[in-house]
């Protein structure tokens, strides 16, 4: 490709189904300005016949499907074609075969728009794994340069969690393997993608691992802004902690085998006669969830709303992220917003400073989360100086703008 001038014009398309980080990445690229299209399934301005019967749960996910930053012009929607697919498709066999034949529709779509929407200052098109195929293809064919958005660290997080299901066998759970042919699809995508943009460094190790070139990486963290109410928000802390004022554990996010919970719970158990209360906040896929606890102190909330997840960070002590594998971790942000520490493992974004902010364990298992807990049970003031030394998270979507132009800049030279 020839050099750009230096005097920006839009020329990313972004095609994302859903509202992933809020529109991080069209936002962006909206801000730095370099958006000229975001091709997008679901689109419900304030006002729009779908808004006027967008009414209860349902309802509040259809309003979350906008957002003011990004001009109507620039917005390619496909809305009655993504709910009329919903209504013929809604009751196929498993969730796997209707995420596969979802994703299908949905690449095969957005190629079509980004045929109709082609012109030549359009240089980049960006959208997320597992559904980009067809759209790499037909952005290939148009001489534009593919850029692969991996949530998740591949196949090698599968084979993570297909052995946790084979460890812990009386925790049974949904989870199924990717097929063959959905991970062929995927190494489609990465042998098309000019380059794969992952949000961790372990992500990145992972995607090595399963054969992708490192030089085709990138990392990116996760945009993220506190909410207004937690600045100059201050942690405080008992001298001692006891059953009457126990240690407050947090975990937050979904209660599934790759996030720890089995560990996490062992720990409990293991702890169930020492001043700690767990509390579990999330949807989880394990068969009688809650038998598992036994005599261990732990509540357990599965559907709360956002208003309500910011009140379980105020009340922690600290937040619990055991992680066996996550592309990054988005919980951390905004556990750390509230000044709350972490026990966070090495597999995930590089959030936690050990030592400073947190704990990094040196390995998911009962035992490390025991004897963390019971470092703090004996220093509750280590709690406090970590909570002291917490600062907000700092890429924010300037920042990432920023990042996405020297792409950019990279891709043309």
């Amino acid at each position: 490709m020839t050099m750009r001038p230096s005097a920006y014009a839009p020329s990313w398309c972004c095609v994302q189904a859903g509202h992933r980080e809020r529109y991080g990445i069209p936002r962006a690229l909206e801000r730095a300005g370099a958006l000229d299209t975001l091709v997008t399934d679901l689109w419900v301005p304030p006002g729009s016949l779908l808004a006027q019967f967008a009414v209860g749960p349902l309802g509040r996910r259809l309003r979350d499907r906008f957002h003011r930053e990004l001009p109507p012009h620039k917005v390619c929607a496909h809305p009655w074609q993504a709910l009329a697919w919903e209504a013929r498709n809604g009751l196929l066999a498993s969730s796997g075969d209707r995420v596969l034949a979802r994703n299908l529709w949905w690449a095969e779509t957005a190629a079509e728009a980004l045929h109709q929407r082609a012109k030549p200052s359009l240089r980049f098109v960006f959208t997320y794994c597992y559904e980009a195929r067809s759209v790499f293809r037909a952005a290939r064919e148009l001489g534009m340069a593919p850029i692969l958005g991996q949530i998740d660290p591949g196949p090698v997080e599968d084979r993570k969690v297909a052995e946790l299901v084979r460890r812990w066998p009386d925790y049974r759970t949904s989870f199924q393997p990717g097929e063959p042919s959905y991970y062929k699809s995927w190494r489609d995508e990465c042998d098309l993608a000019a380059q794969v943009v992952v949000n961790s460094q372990w992500s990145r190790g992972a995607l090595v691992e399963a054969g992708i070139s490192d030089e085709k990486i990138v990392v990116l963290p996760l945009v993220y802004t506190p909410p207004p109410e937690a600045t100059g928000w201050i942690k405080t802390y008992p001298a001692v902690f006891s059953l009457e004022r126990p240690l407050r554990v947090l975990f937050l996010g979904q209660c599934i085998l790759r996030k720890g919970i089995a560990e996490t719970i062992e720990a409990a158990q293991a702890l169930r006669d020492r001043p700690v209360e767990f509390t579990f906040v999330g949807n989880t896929d394990i068969a009688a969830f809650e038998s598992h606890f036994g005599g261990a102190r732990i509540r357990y909330f599965p559907r709360v709303s956002r208003a309500e997840c910011h009140e379980f960070y105020r009340q922690a002590d600290v937040f619990m992220f055991p992680t066996h594998s996550d592309g990054f971790g988005l919980t951390q942000l905004e556990a750390q917003a509230w000044r709350l520490p972490i026990v966070a493992s090495p597999f995930c974004g590089d959030v936690v400073e050990a030592g400073r902010t947190g704990w990094v364990l040196p390995e998911v298992s009962s035992g490390a989360v025991e004897a963390t807990i019971e470092e703090m049970l004996r220093n509750p003031g280590e709690l406090s100086r970590r909570s002291e030394t917490i600062r907000p998270w700092d890429f924010s979507v300037e920042r990432l703008g920023e990042c996405l132009r020297k792409l950019e800049e990279e891709g043309n030279r």
